[in-house]
């Protein structure tokens, strides 16, 4: 079955992780995407889907002929794929690897998150073995209402143990970077301070 974790905390250190270990592999692949609130292109659903389908078809050469069709039945481009052709493609690609794992970032910062919602509802209906899905939010409860049930795993990281690693990483960042470093002891200590008010674990 699919895999699906919620988990609150920015993603950037994960995709790396994940990255390194698909990286030798042909049948693993990787895809993710952000959403943004300053990036109008970031803040549609529909743009989350292009983005996998991209992603995935470098991962593997064979689906050209998927991306063919798909082209042909929008009339050559000229006009946008349909939502339920964007899935399609998604699951028959999806399906042509070993282990997909697709990160999506901010759910909380999507424009038109009842879509967005239902999208995610739709590809976990799917039941894909090789699919792993992990997601990030902030606590919202349309959100949790919806990916809370179908999480195999959910991780909440706005707590003091968290905190006390971020504020670990900014003391040894400010202690080693050849830029802040020549800064004195106060300015580091008002640097942390800013940094962890605004942080909560995030």
């Amino acid at each position: 079955m699919v895999r699906m974790t919620l988990i609150r905390v920015h993603s950037s250190t994960i995709i790396e992780d994940v990255w390194h270990h698909c990286r030798s592999d042909m049948s693993f692949a990787i895809a993710y995407f952000y959403f943004d609130f300053s990036d109008k292109e970031k803040q549609q659903s529909e743009n989350l889907l292009r983005s996998l389908i991209t992603q995935l078809s470098s991962h593997n050469s064979g689906y050209s002929d998927t991306l063919t069709a798909v082209f042909s039945k929008s009339e050559n481009g000229q006009r946008q794929p349909t939502l339920e052709d964007l899935l399609i493609t998604l699951k028959h690609m999806i399906r042509g690897f070993e282990h997909a794992y697709v990160i999506v970032d901010a759910l909380d910062e999507c424009r038109d998150q009842e879509q967005l919602l239902a999208l995610i509802e739709e590809i976990m209906s799917w039941k894909l073995g090789s699919l792993h899905i992990l997601v990030t939010s902030r606590q919202e409860r349309e959100i949790e209402d919806c990916v809370g049930p179908r999480a195999s795993a959910q991780v909440d990281l706005h707590s003091a143990l968290v905190d006390a690693d971020i504020e670990a990483y900014i003391h040894e960042s400010l202690r080693n970077d050849p830029k802040l470093r020549k800064w004195s002891t106060k300015v580091h200590g008002q640097i942390e301070t800013a940094l962890m008010e605004g942080a909560h674990g995030m």
